[in-house]
């Protein structure tokens, strides 16, 4: 009778061991359920963010990739010109102006997501794969392309700066040139007609060329990665 009593508890303390087990299991999976629901919801406005980012990202480019091509077609009328004495001297100082790429991309957002702790995304893991791609493929291999052309665009203004010795420049309405209008004007007409001179302005053409080339594959994976984005937010 006792062996029997013994068997009867054993099982009914099993089982309370399994109710028990079962229970906290549930309350994982609720717990799991409820976080992946929080999470879910915090990718989407995350997302929605982004999409804004990415639309300030394509219309900087834009502008940029327009400002590319007008630099390239106005150098290159600049190096046709037969006598450069029909410009005044402020038309020929603005002909030799080379200038950094600067595009201020927007970062803050898909920071967010990386410092979120968040790991699982559930429907949104295919688009965070491209934002990733994006984030930190596409921008950074745009930075190292940005920064050598400004060490160029820094070693031509050095040039225009400091090496050449026989033009003064003007800047602003206070800081004016010791030599006259005349003197300035037959100087940088001579410098201007030099190999130097030249090959920097030819430089910078093939630089703008290639820039708007490149600056338009970039667009077309920020709208590829927009419209992806905007799909995922849809569904």
């Amino acid at each position: 009778m006792n062996q029997n009593k013994t068997t009867k508890y054993m099982k009914y303390a099993f089982g309370e061991i399994v109710l028990v087990i079962v229970g906290i299991l549930i309350a994982l999976q609720i717990n799991n359920w409820n976080e992946n629901r929080i999470n879910s919801i915090k990718i989407k406005n995350y997302l929605t963010e982004i999409v804004k980012d990415l639309e300030a990202d394509t219309t900087s480019l834009k502008h940029s990739i327009k400002y590319a091509k007008k630099r390239k077609v106005k150098t290159k009328e600049f190096l046709a010109l037969k006598d450069y004495n029909i410009l005044s001297v402020d038309s020929l100082e603005k002909s030799l102006e080379t200038f950094y790429t600067i595009i201020p991309f927007n970062k803050s957002t898909f920071n967010k997501i990386e410092n979120s702790g968040i790991t699982n995304y559930g429907k949104y893991d295919s688009i965070i794969d491209y934002l990733k791609y994006y984030y930190t493929i596409v921008i950074p291999d745009f930075e190292d392309t940005a920064a050598a052309n400004n060490r160029a665009v820094d070693k031509e203004d050095n040039y225009w700066r400091y090496e050449q010795k026989v033009y003064e420049f003007t800047y602003d309405k206070d800081l004016i040139s010791k030599q006259t209008t005349k003197e300035r004007k037959r100087q940088l007409v001579k410098l201007l007609e030099q190999p130097t001179a030249r090959n920097i302005l030819k430089i910078d053409y093939r630089r703008n060329k290639e820039l708007a080339s490149t600056l338009k594959v970039w667009n077309e994976i920020i709208v590829k990665i927009l419209d992806e984005t905007k799909k995922t937010l849809n569904d």
